[in-house]
């Protein structure tokens, strides 16, 4: 079998998984530029730090002591670093638990897929069992051990006190160590299989809890922080209506690509961006963000303005 067989068979999985996480984050995406990032650590990186480590400190061990011990504790650590690193020097794009779990996410789906490539080119034979046990049965565990230290880091986000910041992301990774430690514990039998799928699926439920959760409180932001732009005359109150809905976001854009093509759509998603940019804004002021000021929020006003007057421009029939 060839190697482009392997990526091919390791990526399929891995773009529909991603897609659906990127769908998780409903209000506010993520910098393309970041989640690229997120995704090559995982991909290069971390897995060829993760043997390396795994290599020097193994001699020594017995197998199912690296299997259940040495091996989550080093993936994790590694994949941990590129989580720290989005925290400490990205932190205007870190607003949040649901932004830790869509980095942490991106990061173990390309843990994930670099490994499956690996598995694929060494049980060739098995090709078609490997893919749908690896890259769809469990295609979600390290997206899910990872994304429990993003949880934990984007929930004190806005925490002022270093030591409960280290707290969180040790027990953040202290779980997704205990989850990826489970997961190899149970073997590689049917029902260790099935156990595997219990404790992905469970971790999924939970993440999804969080995301409903996390969605509820952005939607509040918006809700809040929106109505004096409405008021101020920032926004029209169409405006408002379809940027706290997701339904009437993607009324908004396919009724702009229909009526004026793909520039206007362009130009209305951008509207829907700013604007969600411009609450973010406002509530991380009120929570004292160090990060942002309020010139970033002066400037996203004076550029809905214009960017609203020029679709007004464009097409005054239409808004």
């Amino acid at each position: 079998m060839s190697i482009l067989t392997a990526i091919v068979a390791a990526a399929i999985p891995t773009a529909i998984y991603s897609m659906l996480l990127w769908w998780l984050d409903r209000y506010e995406k993520e910098p393309l530029w970041l989640i690229v990032v997120a995704f090559l650590w995982g991909a290069l990186p971390a897995i060829g730090l993760a043997v390396l480590f795994e290599f020097l400190l193994a001699e020594s061990l017995s197998r199912d002591v690296i299997r259940w011990g040495l091996v989550p504790v080093i993936e994790e650590l590694v994949k941990g670093l590129a989580l720290i690193g989005l925290f400490l020097f990205a932190r205007q794009e870190f607003d949040g638990p649901l932004d830790g779990i869509v980095y942490g996410a991106l990061v173990g789906f390309g843990f994930s897929m670099t490994e499956n490539i690996f598995d694929f080119v060494r049980y060739a034979p098995d090709l078609v069992a490997h893919f749908w046990v690896r890259g769809v049965f469990l295609g979600l565990n390290h997206a899910f051990f990872t994304s429990m230290t993003g949880l934990a880091l984007g929930a004190v986000r806005y925490q002022r006190d270093r030591v409960i910041k280290v707290l969180a992301y040790a027990g953040g990774l202290a779980l997704a160590i205990l989850f990826h430690a489970l997961n190899n514990a149970v073997g590689s039998s049917l029902v260790g299989l099935f156990f595997a799928w219990l404790i992905q699926a469970g971790g999924v439920i939970v993440v999804l809890a969080v995301a409903v959760l996390a969605w509820r409180n952005e939607r509040r932001w918006l809700e809040q922080e929106l109505n004096d732009e409405v008021r101020a005359g920032v926004l029209t109150a169409r405006d408002y209506d379809e940027v706290i809905s997701s339904l009437q976001r993607l009324r908004g854009q396919l009724r702009a690509l229909l009526a004026g093509g793909w520039g206007r759509y362009r130009s209305v998603r951008q509207l829907y961006h700013l604007a969600t940019e411009l609450a973010f804004r406002k509530s991380q002021l009120r929570l004292d963000d160090r990060v942002h000021t309020c010139d970033e929020r002066d400037r996203l006003r004076q550029d809905i303005v214009l960017l609203r007057e020029r679709l007004r421009r464009d097409a005054p029939a239409e808004r």
